[in-house]
């Protein structure tokens, strides 16, 4: 997969910084491509905000000594890409990644306990998502249109 355009940041584990951060890679997004909707765009900050989320509060504890390392990136073929690797200890995702998510469960997500909802969400609003063997590292691929 040819990357064209790469967004790289490292921020303190501080939920403060999720609103600013979560800006400017749509920022980013919206100045290197302009195909992208406004659906899209709300998908992706969605997506941004509930993996950072999970990186401050479950990885880092909401350690701010620790930091979150965030990379985005545009590729040829018009996916928006998202690896966000917090230093926490990490999760067992494979039992989020077998949890079903089609549109019964999605239509449940009110009733789902709180932990877990926003992967659920996540993994329905993005076309790929991988975690490394840890646990703390997630890529997410989306297409821009």
């Amino acid at each position: 997969m040819k990357v064209l355009k790469t967004y790289n940041s490292k921020v303190l584990s501080e939920k403060d910084n999720i609103c600013w951060l979560v800006k400017d890679i749509v920022k980013f997004l919206c100045d290197s491509s302009d195909t992208i909707n406004e659906d899209i765009i709300f998908e992706i900050k969605v997506i941004l905000n509930e993996l950072l989320q999970n990186a401050i509060k479950h990885g880092n504890k909401e350690d701010a000594r620790k930091s979150v390392e965030v990379n985005a990136g545009i590729t040829a073929n018009n996916y928006a890409y998202f690896i966000i690797e917090d230093e926490g200890e990490g999760y067992d995702c494979g039992a989020m990644c077998e949890k079903k998510c089609g549109p019964e469960e999605m239509a449940d997500i009110c009733n789902l306990k709180e932990n877990g909802r926003g992967m659920l969400i996540v993994r329905s609003l993005c076309d790929k998502i991988r975690f490394n063997k840890k646990g703390n590292k997630v890529i997410v691929l989306k297409k821009l249109k």
